[in-house]
């Protein structure tokens, strides 16, 4: 991976991390809300089979005490009996024990629920703004009704669902009366603790999530800049063994590795390869004249000047030895022949001077070309033989020119490759 594969891994990391501590933290806050309303409907049902209970057995007497007054809203002549061994005893009516258990339940765990109705005949069923809601819901249909609300300033998960009269109960509303209801108030705090501690137990390990993300990708960087930094002294040690320091060419060790991997899949294919020998005229007297340091530089613009006329991955240039220099090339015998020629002439045409040259007032180049079809038969050896005669008889007719090697006869235009 390279550095911008890093730079970019980490904020998407950041980004997946922080997306999923979001998305859990959000599911969490609407888990308690089911949960609050879950409780909620959970003490409503209980409160039903408490008044239930009551009901069947036609209301229960309580020994009368400061905390246990007879109820003012019973109207009866049984509301109050005497018993001989507990002394006086009162009537505790479905509605009037669900009002102690929601006192007993307020001061123990802030739970609120409230017996309501629409058209309260008690002080103690006023309904609020938010109960008067739930009814008229309950009233079109609704068989609850949830929502959060405050009282008094504080909020609440609150819950309202439809009280029916129980049988049994001479002091309850008549059967069938929907317009009462039960709600039952969770505080909000209850829930907001329980939510708070979990998000802040995600947080931690969201937060040890993404730094352990971090860690492990800042230390695969570390691992593979220190890799990457072999792999490329490796590759440089490699391309030094392959590579010509002064002309900066492939050099002879490359060339012949090349040769023979070339050679084997023209024969595979059945295509034409051609090879070009070039040599610098007089180049001897050229560094006698101007030194080794100019030679070396000679050498070197050579290179770069024939270097321009190679793009194809099955051509190569090559520094062979000396002031010498090789072309393989896959194409035909007229083509070779043409590209050495364009080749000769860019080196004329850089007008670098030779002083001690025979033929020229400027550095020149004289080629031989080959071309060979392989066959199982012959040998790549052979088409180096077949370039070096003909750059032989480039030199003795003359230099600063192109000569065919001419003991074969001429192969076919290159058509595929």
């Amino acid at each position: 991976m390279k550095d911008a594969g890093f730079a970019v891994f980490i904020p998407l990391w950041l980004l997946i991390v922080g997306s999923a501590y979001y998305y859990q933290a959000e599911d969490d806050k609407q888990y308690a809300d089911k949960i609050a309303y879950k409780q909620a409907e959970m003490f409503f049902h209980h409160i039903l089979l408490m008044r239930e209970w009551n009901a069947r057995h036609g209301g229960v007497y309580a020994p009368v005490t400061a905390q246990n007054p007879p109820d003012p809203n019973l109207q009866t002549n049984e509301s109050t009996i005497i018993a001989s061994d507990v002394g006086e005893l009162t009537l505790i009516a479905p509605g009037y024990m669900t009002q102690q258990l929601a006192e007993l339940e307020h001061g123990h765990s802030g739970i609120q629920f409230h017996i309501t109705r629409l058209e309260p005949s008690l002080p103690e069923n006023t309904v609020d703004e938010w109960e008067r809601t739930a009814l008229h819901a309950l009233q079109n249909g609704r068989s609850e009704y949830k929502s959060l609300s405050d009282i008094g300033g504080v909020a609440y998960y609150r819950y309202m669902a439809p009280l029916e009269s129980e049988q049994n109960c001479s002091t309850c509303p008549p059967a069938g009366n929907l317009r009462s209801g039960i709600s039952v108030s969770i505080p909000a705090a209850n829930i907001d603790s329980f939510v708070a501690d979990r998000i802040e137990r995600l947080k931690r390990a969201h937060l040890l999530i993404a730094a352990a993300g971090l860690v492990a990708v800042l230390f695969a960087y570390w691992t593979q800049s220190r890799l990457n930094k072999r792999l490329h002294k490796a590759k440089s040690h490699l391309q030094l063994a392959y590579l010509d320091a002064l002309t900066l060419l492939p050099n002879r060790r490359y060339y012949d590795a090349f040769l023979r991997k070339e050679w084997k899949r023209a024969a595979r294919h059945g295509y034409p390869l051609s090879m070009i020998m070039i040599d610098i005229d007089f180049f001897k007297a050229y560094n006698d004249s101007l030194g080794h340091a100019e030679g070396d530089q000679c050498l070197r613009t050579v290179a770069k000047t024939l270097r321009r006329f190679f793009r194809r991955s099955g051509d190569l240039i090559a520094r062979y030895g000396g002031e010498e220099f090789c072309v393989v090339a896959a194409c035909d015998n007229e083509q070779i022949y043409q590209l050495a020629e364009v080749m000769r002439q860019a080196v004329e045409s850089m007008h670098l001077p030779h002083p001690d040259s025979k033929i020229s007032a400027y550095v020149t180049i004289s080629l031989g070309v080959a071309t060979l079809i392989p066959k199982e038969d012959r040998n790549c050896a052979d088409l180096m033989l077949y370039a070096d005669q003909a750059l032989y008889t480039a030199k003795h007719s003359g230099r600063n020119q192109v000569a065919k090697y001419a003991g074969y006869e001429p192969c076919k235009p290159l058509t595929t490759q």
